[in-house]
């Protein structure tokens, strides 16, 4: 079943992307939530939008980074993966679809993560006429407007976006790519997953130059640690 974060302490001290992203995401997701007075009055009023998708390779921080923003802004997050909503038995995943949203809306504010977006809401085949699961997270998508004005926010995030469903592009008009960590950003990881620890000696500019194409998740695993703890040069 789908996962309910209540407690949220992902912070965005602990986020290492790009800083400008960073910002963007507040802009759209945190301010409609913190101050959904101004988003009830003239074009904030009028165009309201869907949702944000953001892409890029796995294990760069998006599901991290939408954590800091629930956090931020005081709401709880429900993280749903495709397997959560799919089910084979019928109409059951449609009201699994249905039920996210509304329980979404009795936990506002509330921000919905549907991780791996591509495997729901794949581009549309001639067999995919009778797929109720798709359609009806559908509709939770269209209703933007009745999302904000109880102060739900749809989050997605793929490593696919070019499998996506034109209509859920739509949906997703703000739309970020999250790429793999430059050098500098890696050693801020580095820094994050290693704080507390005392090694000096250990270099970790050598250690971020040689780990070009390293993902956030690849450098906190057990092996790139045990490099750091080992000040192995060889990597």
């Amino acid at each position: 079943m789908y996962s309910l974060i209540v407690s949220l302490t992902t912070t965005f001290d602990n986020v290492c992307i790009d800083p400008e992203i960073i910002q963007s995401l507040k802009d759209v997701v945190s301010l409609p939530i913190l101050n959904p007075a101004i988003f009830k009055i003239g074009i904030l009023a009028r165009e309201s939008i869907g949702g944000v998708l953001l892409y890029g390779p796995p294990g760069t921080g998006k599901t991290m980074v939408c954590r800091a923003l629930a956090r931020e802004c005081g709401a709880r997050m429900l993280q749903v993966r495709p397997s959560d909503v799919m089910n084979k038995w019928f109409g059951n995943s449609e009201n699994l679809a249905r039920n996210v949203f509304n329980l979404a809306h009795r936990l506002a504010p509330c921000v919905i993560f549907f991780d791996e977006m591509d495997s729901l809401f794949r581009s549309r085949t001639s067999d995919d006429s009778g797929d109720h699961t798709r359609n009806t997270a559908m509709d939770g998508l269209q209703s933007a407007k009745k999302n904000r004005d109880v102060g739900v926010v749809v989050v997605g995030a793929t490593n696919r976006p070019f499998d996506l469903d034109e209509a859920v592009l739509r949906r997703l008009p703000t739309r970020f790519q999250v790429k793999l960590p430059d050098e500098t950003r890696r050693k801020e990881i580095l820094q994050v997953h290693l704080e507390g620890e005392a090694f000096p000696e250990v270099q970790l500019d050598e250690i971020a130059r040689k780990t070009d194409g390293y993902s956030g998740s690849d450098l906190k695993s057990k092996d790139v640690v045990c490099i750091c703890l080992a000040n192995l040069m060889v990597i």
